[in-house]
């Protein structure tokens, strides 16, 4: 399909679903480690919502192979509309203003909304365009994505401290209202095509792993590839925690390091955008990113000071930024349209796992050691892709040096 109008509106529509859930994954978790013993409540809440939609992310995929994608993107939109309008209404009781009762819950509200909108997204992009034009829209949404949550993050921290929850619940209402508008104006895929797409019987809930394996090449490195998002997502909580004890930073140092690192990511999906071309090889490509991404998570480990965090953090925005987009489009155009939300699910719930698993890490040890131990421990974690990648290469290497000798 060529782009036409579906391209501005689901650009319109995802720009203001980032400004909406932006919120709560970058403004809530400093508002929560800024009170008292709120950095371990931080751990502990991120670690029970990532079990949490490690369980579910299984059932995502399975279930957006068998629906019509753009009645599922506009439902859940719905659905977070729907719990915003409670949350807008609590925070005027008497009883909830104030609490971080409400933080919670918006955190939460968040952090499924990615789950599942991740997967089903990608694979209403695979639906509405074609393969050459898979990496300039996966560069365009990064851009996006990246410009609405900084922005919105950075925002909502004075909001919320200013006027409160239930003002900033207002607005992102209003952001998922025209996101809902956006979506419900793009031009549905034909009846005929739709129906030859779509699986004819409920899938297996396993079958995201075994279609991955299918191609073990391409499984290790989209599975490599998925450690320095991971590592991005632990900084959401090691950054604040890690500023708050810095006695030269403030609430302004974490909104300049999270701005950077949108101005970052957002280098990076310009960068994808202009240098590939439909016969560019995205693998190798792809296989470098995550090596450079491990090098600046060892280095930020090394450095850990007022200006280490500010200077490093553009360089985790555009290596985490150009490995999302590049995983993105190797896998619409590795995998079919019947089998995408299926695979996407698969790799989510692997992200949750390790987010789990990880935050649960970084939780004991910043009760330990504080966060300088566990910024040591992201160091270690960002270094799992690469080595993931080289372990791949072994077999071949070493039968292709039996060949020589």
């Amino acid at each position: 399909m060529k782009s036409g109008p579906a391209l501005p509106l689901l650009l319109i529509s995802n720009a203001a679903a980032s400004l909406g859930a932006g919120v709560a994954m970058i403004a809530v978790p400093w508002l929560l480690v800024n009170r008292p013993g709120g950095a371990v409540m931080f751990g502990q809440l991120a670690t029970i919502v990532n079990i949490i939609l490690f369980i579910m992310t299984p059932f995502i995929g399975p279930f957006i192979d068998i629906n019509p994608r753009k009645t599922l993107m506009i439902s859940i939109r719905v659905v977070f509309i729907v719990t915003l309008i409670a949350i807008t209404g609590l925070a005027q009781s008497s009883l909830l203003a104030g609490s971080d009762t409400l933080l919670v819950v918006y955190y939460t509200l968040g952090s499924f909304f990615y789950a599942f909108n991740i997967p089903l997204r990608s694979a209403y992009i695979r639906e509405l365009f074609s393969k050459d034009q898979f990496v300039r829209v996966n560069s365009m949404m990064e851009i996006e994505n990246q410009v609405a949550a900084v922005l919105t993050g950075v925002v909502a921290i004075f909001v919320i401290e200013r006027y409160g929850l239930g003002v900033l619940a207002m607005g992102n209402i209003a952001c998922f209202a025209i996101a809902i508008a956006c979506i419900m104006a793009i031009p549905p895929v034909s009846g005929a095509e739709r129906a030859a797409q779509m699986p004819a019987v409920f899938p297996a809930l396993a079958d995201g792993l075994r279609i991955t394996i299918r191609r073990p090449a391409t499984a290790i490195m989209l599975i490599a590839s998925t450690i320095p998002y991971v590592v991005v997502i632990f900084y959401t909580i090691l950054h604040p925690i890690a500023l708050s004890a810095l006695p030269d930073a403030s609430g302004a140092t974490y909104a300049l390091v999270e701005l950077l690192f949108g101005l970052g990511a957002i280098a990076g999906g310009i960068l994808m955008a202009r240098v590939i071309h439909p016969g560019t090889a995205l693998r190798p490509l792809l296989e470098g990113m995550v090596f450079v991404f491990a090098i600046i998570a060892v280095t930020q480990a090394m450095f850990q000071t007022y200006w280490g965090f500010v200077l490093l953090a553009a360089g985790f925005g555009l290596w985490n930024a150009t490995t999302r987009i590049l995983r993105q489009s190797i896998l619409m155009r590795d995998f079919g349209i019947n089998e995408i939300g299926r695979v996407g699910a698969f790799l989510q719930g692997w992200i949750m796992l390790l987010r789990a698993s990880g935050i649960a890490t970084l939780t004991i040890l910043i009760n330990g050691g504080g966060a300088e131990t566990a910024i040591w421990f992201a160091a270690f974690a960002a270094s799992i892709g690469p080595i993931l990648l080289v372990l791949a290469r072994l077999p071949a290497s070493i039968k292709k040096q039996q060949k020589v000798s």
